[in-house]
């Protein structure tokens, strides 16, 4: 670095000093080369709740970012640098960590710090008939699933902001802890309930591609759309689909009708928002309100 080259010069014919305390060069280069350090690569926010998305965005040519043991990629963008997302699981614990930016081969060219705040989640009980109750998933099912969340597509769809898919209120919020009839089920609620009528159409939040058009046995009628880049969206209990898998869609298409199939005793809309495989708060991308009063009663789902 030129400047420290000067600075080092300096030293050896005279001492930089201010109000009599010596500044050896080694430190000032530090203090000088830190601020330029710092903005290679950046984390937005860099304070966060459990459950959230950071953004990432580098000025420099970054392929992966890396918090802890969980790796997501970064894309190139037309200005030279790179963009991704990283999702804070519900599970993950609260503290402060840093985050690596990585080259190709696995160097690192940057690191930033994100702190994450412990964050409560209240626990919900869920009323189900006997016959809903005993609705699992199959095989098929989750194998199904896990590959669709695995998948992350070069091609961004998605543009800021999203949208919602139905226009009601939050019945049941993200991360709830769930018991059925009662009893713990070691599950959270991994998305939101909005309150919505049976056959009210479901559109999609953004553009993409739809990955999974099916019923299942416990999310009933349900369209996956991958918007490319790591972001994902899913849409549950549907009484009918109107999409087939392959088929992009523009944001605010009609993917589907609000139902009550699967696991649900009542018609609403639960859907999910995935980044890289991790299932995040839908309310941090779509602003959505509660159903007051709603909000304490049991949910639909």
């Amino acid at each position: 670095m030129k400047i420290c080259a000067n600075v080092a010069q300096a030293r050896r014919t005279r001492r930089l000093t201010r109000a009599n305390v010596t500044l050896p060069a080694a430190v000032l280069c530090s203090i000088l080369a830190s601020p330029a350090a710092a903005q290679k690569c950046i984390v937005k926010p860099g304070i966060i709740s459990l459950g959230q998305t950071v953004r990432l965005s580098c000025a420099v040519t970054a392929t992966s970012a890396k918090l802890n043991d969980r790796t997501v990629r970064l894309f190139p963008q037309t200005n030279g640098g790179s963009q991704g997302l990283m999702p804070i699981a519900v599970a993950d614990t609260p503290g402060t960590y840093s985050i690596e930016f990585l080259a190709d081969d696995g160097t690192s060219v940057a690191s930033a710090k994100l702190t994450i705040r412990p964050t409560k989640f209240p626990t919900q009980n869920v009323v189900l008939a006997p016959q809903i109750e005993a609705l699992h998933s199959t095989p098929e099912d989750i194998q199904t699933l896990t590959e669709f969340r695995n998948t992350v597509s070069d091609v961004k769809y998605w543009e800021d902001p999203l949208t919602a898919p139905v226009p009601g209120c939050i019945l049941s919020p993200f991360g709830v802890k769930r018991l059925h009839n009662g009893k713990p089920t070691g599950e959270i609620h991994a998305g939101i309930d909005q309150r919505s009528p049976a056959g009210r159409p479901v559109h999609a939040v953004a553009a993409g591609t739809v990955k999974i058009a099916l019923p299942f046995a416990v999310l009933g009628g349900t369209v996956a759309i991958d918007h490319g880049q790591g972001l994902e969206t899913m849409y549950l209990h549907m009484s009918k689909l109107s999409v087939e898998p392959g088929a992009h869609v523009k944001k605010g298409e009609v993917i589907g009708y609000v139902g009550a199939t699967g696991r649900a005793n009542g018609p609403h809309l639960h859907w999910v928002v995935d980044v890289n495989g991790v299932p995040v708060n839908p309310q941090q991308w779509v602003a959505l309100k509660s159903c007051g009063s709603e909000k304490a009663k049991p949910s639909t789902k």
